[in-house]
């Protein structure tokens, strides 16, 4: 059964149309302000996305620039400023904004090397040394530059570090005077829609791979968490589920720890005692197995491991021990999945929840120090995340009375994303606390932010969105 049969007139559909039907279609100059001698690179960012600086600028090389959207204030790992929108001599460009109170600061951080910064249109900067200084990035494209002044400033400009990483749209207006709901009725409408595109996405993987391994590379991607979900990819395309399950445990292990490049570069002599009892276990098999997987072992052929700003309970080498601990009792975690009619989400989260491993129980990395007390392996937001992007995507075509389940779930821990989302479109309205409450709210938020937000070029101005709401019924 498809997923349009899923309502007699299909939440998806509707949203569908709606969205379709819409695509189908400064500051004055200022004495000199002096800046504090405490000011820190989060103020002159602040000053930046305040618009204190102003909008139109002259590049290095004498081009006309000016910012028709500043973005979105990142606060993670990456350029300053995302989703920008620039006009650089005339035409116009979709990309990041790095911020640095001195020009040597894009090579100094290695910005040039890192492929996060591939998309970085304009750098700006304070201070600059005497002789010419190109920014240029991993592709060896050169960045358009700005040098920013202090007489720049706004009179009245003052660092704020609690601005909001978005700013309120336009579509904050009619929200705020709709009835809760309508709003309800679009981010069902929109959750829907989005339930519907990660479902056909996972079932062109079933048809590809099979299911148990569309399930087991859809599970161990949400173990990556952002930055890692291409590396748990493709150590399991390198390891597909029905191999794994005719070795013995101890050999699965050493395989993916092998293949996951963790192990090659690690000192006996400076881990803890527990940290050379595990290891030792894993070599015992790993040395036998290493040969055969020589051609994976390359620096160029090894998972892109990224651990810039990852939290220790989240970091891979963690998450690895996880997937290996699924694996031990996988048909509990995959029998569920593999027939509709044997799904019970209280028993399929208990078993999550109740996962354990002698040594990632209470160790965060192999070089850590051995936590002070017990580590859930799998915690609930883990699971509620594996039940949004896996379970109800997979399962809903073959048993459309889940929707009503996945309508129940409550909300995830929320992420940067999602709080600019919320931001944009209640701002400090009370809709913002009372339409996260669910899973399907945050979902629906995503995909309004992702389809409106983010493909807006205008700074909020053209976007049709706010217009296009009084239709919504």
């Amino acid at each position: 059964m498809g997923m349009s049969m899923l309502t007699p007139l299909p939440l998806a559909d509707r949203y569908a149309r709606f969205r379709d039907a819409i695509f189908s279609g400064i500051e004055e100059p200022s004495p000199e302000f002096k800046l504090p001698e405490s000011l820190s690179e989060l103020d002159l960012q602040s000053l930046w996305f305040a618009g204190d600086f102003g909008r139109e600028f002259t590049s290095n090389d004498g081009k006309p620039v000016k910012i028709i959207d500043f973005g979105i204030w990142n606060s993670g790992a990456g350029p300053d400023f995302m989703d920008c929108t620039v006009e650089i001599d005339g035409r116009q460009e979709h990309g990041e904004i790095e911020l640095d109170p001195d020009a040597r600061d894009w090579e100094r951080h290695c910005h040039g090397a890192n492929p996060e910064y591939r998309r970085v249109v304009l750098h700006v900067f304070l201070q600059a040394p005497e002789q010419r200084f190109f920014t240029r990035t991993v592709e060896h494209k050169e960045v358009t530059q700005i040098q920013i002044s202090t007489t720049m400033l706004a009179q009245d400009a003052r660092p704020n570090r609690s601005q909001a990483a978005a700013k309120l749209g336009r579509c904050s207006t009619p929200l705020r005077e709709m009835e809760d709901s309508r709003i309800e009725s679009i981010l069902e409408s929109a959750a829907h829609y989005r339930l519907e595109r990660k479902s056909k996405r996972l079932h062109r993987a079933v048809v590809a791979h099979g299911r148990e391994q569309a399930i087991y590379q859809a599970l161990a991607q949400t173990l990556g968490y952002r930055n890692n979900q291409q590396a748990f990819l493709l150590m399991c395309q390198r390891q597909p589920v029905k191999l794994l399950k005719k070795r013995p445990h101890s050999e699965r292990e050493a395989l993916l720890f092998g293949i996951s490049g963790f192990m090659e570069n690690i000192r006996f002599e400076d881990t803890q005692p527990a940290t050379r009892h595990y290891l030792r276990q894993l070599w015992q098999d790993w040395w036998r197995l290493r040969d055969d997987c020589q051609r994976w072992l390359t620096t160029a052929q090894l998972p892109h491991w990224k651990l810039a700003a990852t939290r220790p309970g989240n970091h891979p080498q963690r998450r690895l021990g996880a997937l290996t601990a699924m694996l031990g009792i996988w048909d509990s975690i995959a029998g569920p999945l593999m027939d509709a009619s044997r799904w019970s989400q209280p028993s399929w989260k208990a078993v999550l929840l109740a996962l354990r491993h002698d040594y990632w129980a209470n160790h965060y990395t192999l070089v850590a120090e051995a936590a002070t007390k017990p580590i859930s392996l799998i915690g609930e937001s883990r699971v509620q995340e594996m039940l949004a992007n896996v379970v109800y995507p997979l399962l809903m075509p073959e048993r459309t009375r889940l929707w009503a389940e996945y309508l129940e779930l409550p909300a995830m821990l929320d992420n940067q994303k999602l709080r600019r989302a919320a931001l944009r479109l209640f701002g400090d309205h009370p809709h913002n606390a009372q339409f996260q409450k669910k899973l399907h709210h945050q979902q629906g938020l995503l995909q309004l932010y992702e389809d409106f937000c983010l493909e807006d070029d205008s700074a909020c101005a053209t976007c049709p969105f706010p217009e296009r709401l009084k239709e919504w019924r």
